[in-house]
């Protein structure tokens, strides 16, 4: 094969692997503006490194300014392995988070648990919930509560019951931090018979105190038995 030939062919191969990695790129840069330095290369004609660093150079600089989006992370997961009182996740900042997505699943090691999470430790009557659903039956009734010190997750009839909350709230300071999560209680999987499903909406009334914390308790000691599961995800 002559060296002319040889020469065309290479070029060729190259530049259909080129083509192939800016459609590769590009694909995902369809809302993004390439600028700078484009050079374009035909069969036959001479490639130059400078004008291929050129190009790459464009492309690198579009991938970088692509904005950058934030979304729902798992900052937390823990499976209780033995009976807890309560859990604590630290080294919060709501007001760069701003917005909390707490999941949980937590077996009663107690009678009559009233869960709750409460922030920076604080316990005193600065929370409130009301809520529609149903308990025992498909009647649905109405509840409030003004004076509770923790936002509610789930409660507990009986011992060995299983309790699921997943819901969010806006955490940024300015105003008050509202905690909407549907919660469901279970006393028989086995037959798919559900005790209570509620929607809560939670208030912690506390406009300027910066989430720091959050503290998983009850109203009472040890209530959190093994196998219950905690999740707290943040918008980063």
């Amino acid at each position: 094969m002559k060296r002319n030939q040889i020469k065309r062919r290479l070029t060729k191969n190259f530049l259909a692997g080129f083509a192939i990695a800016l459609g590769l790129i590009g694909g995902g840069l369809l809302a993004v503006t390439v600028t700078g330095t484009f050079n374009t290369f035909s069969s036959g004609g001479v490639m130059k490194a400078a004008d291929i660093n050129a190009n790459f150079a464009s492309l690198k600089a579009a991938i970088e300014g692509i904005p950058t989006q934030q979304s729902m992370r798992l900052i937390y997961e823990t499976d209780v392995s033995s009976t807890q009182d309560s859990i604590t996740v630290s080294g919060l900042d709501g007001n760069t988070d701003k917005e909390y997505k707490i999941v949980t699943r937590i077996t009663a090691a107690n009678t009559s648990c009233f869960f709750g999470v409460r922030f920076n430790g604080i316990s005193s009557s600065v929370y409130g919930w009301k809520t529609i659903g149903a308990t025992s039956g498909p009647t649905p009734d109405a509840q409030a509560n003004t004076t509770i010190t923790s936002l509610l997750i789930g409660t507990a009839n009986a011992l060995g019951t299983t309790t699921y909350s997943d819901g969010f709230i806006l955490a940024k300071t300015g105003n008050s931090r509202i905690f909407h999560n549907l919660v469901v209680q279970s006393l028989s999987p086995s037959t798919n018979s559900i005790y209570e499903s509620y929607y809560f909406s939670s208030i912690w009334n506390d406009s300027t105190t910066n989430i720091t914390s959050m503290t998983f308790m009850s109203n009472i000691s040890n209530c959190y038995a093994a196998g219950s599961h905690i999740e707290v995800w943040a918008r980063r």
